[in-house]
């Protein structure tokens, strides 16, 4: 290949590269300016300051644009373009994708200020479809993908997929595949922190606290075990264009994401389910004592299956 011929193919990719971070950029941009005016909006029904977990309290503002500030640094900083050139690179954008963005943005309980920042008319037809329409196909359909349990395989199924070898190569040649398998992480990611959470809509009830650490506690594994098998082949399976070695240390870029998959991934959920035991657990502590009278009789008092004589 002539120098020439190189040069128009850098461009190429060059604009290509470009118009999908433009686009990031614009999208994140206007989710900002809707979640902005959407909570400045909330603010309107507190006389005093809104409690701590409120949409229009200071924490969820800090935490919604926190997780925009993550967003672009994944689409948008340099990140994106390292995450085509190093494993290690995409590792840590599929990590900030499927934990730290969607945890920061669903803790923060944001539907409320996102609807309040549409446009009334906007705003009070999509309630008025939702909450009044007939529950037609589409309703059941959305009702039935967003369910735990699917969101849950697709989450396991989606990390896995983009992982195959083939799958992989082609994100690395084509930009919107690329795109498409952020998106596509993103989107079961933050379906996945939204039952974690127990953000607003409450389309299917509220899990037990049981059933939601142990769904966080199945979410730490999709990309971790990923880092394991890797650590373990003697050759990557993906053909990424540059590469690096540790000096004095047998680890390369491939090794280096490996681990990285292997031993930070996941973390985001451990927490949340420590966090969940330990809000069950307080939960259980505050319960009100049950009267003494309710439990300090003779009846009560005698061993199972042990009858007082008459």
């Amino acid at each position: 290949m002539g120098i020439e011929a190189m040069g128009i193919q850098a461009m190429n990719g060059l604009s290509e590269a470009t118009f999908w971070r433009a686009l990031a950029a614009a999208g994140i941009f206007l989710v900002g300016l809707v979640y902005v005016r959407g909570w400045r909006r909330l603010q309107a029904f507190h006389d005093e300051p809104p409690p701590r977990t409120a949409p229009a309290s200071v924490r969820s503002f800090t935490l919604f644009i926190a997780g925009l500030a993550l967003l672009a640094v994944a689409f948008v900083s340099p990140l994106g373009y390292l995450a085509t050139q190093y494993f290690s690179a995409r590792i840590i954008q599929h990590m900030l994708l499927v934990a730290s963005i969607p945890s920061l943005l669903m803790l923060s309980n944001p539907l409320p200020a996102l609807l309040h920042g549409l446009p009334e008319r906007n705003r009070v037809a999509l309630l008025a479809r939702w909450n009044d329409g007939p529950p037609g196909p589409g309703r059941r359909f959305l009702r039935w993908v967003t369910a735990p349990g699917v969101t849950l395989l697709a989450f396991l199924c989606i990390c896995w997929f983009w992982y195959d070898p083939l799958v992989h190569a082609a994100t690395l040649r084509f930009g919107f595949v690329h795109a498409l398998e952020l998106l596509s992480l993103l989107t079961v990611g933050l379906l996945n922190w939204w039952h974690i959470t127990a953000a607003w809509p409450h389309v299917h009830g509220r899990m037990a606290p049981i059933v939601r650490i142990l769904y966080a506690f199945i979410s730490v594994w999709p990309v971790k075990v990923v880092g394991l098998i890797l650590l373990f082949l003697a050759d990557s399976p993906y053909p990424y264009p540059q590469t690096f070695q540790f000096s004095g240390l047998d680890i390369d870029d491939a090794v280096f994401g490996a681990m990285i998959a292997w031993i930070v991934s996941g973390l985001a959920y451990a927490v949340a389910a420590v966090g969940l035991v330990n809000e069950w657990l307080a939960r259980e502590v505050d319960k009100p004592a049950l009267p003494e009278a309710n439990w300090a009789t003779d009846e009560a008092m005698i061993a199972p299956h042990i009858k007082r004589r008459p």
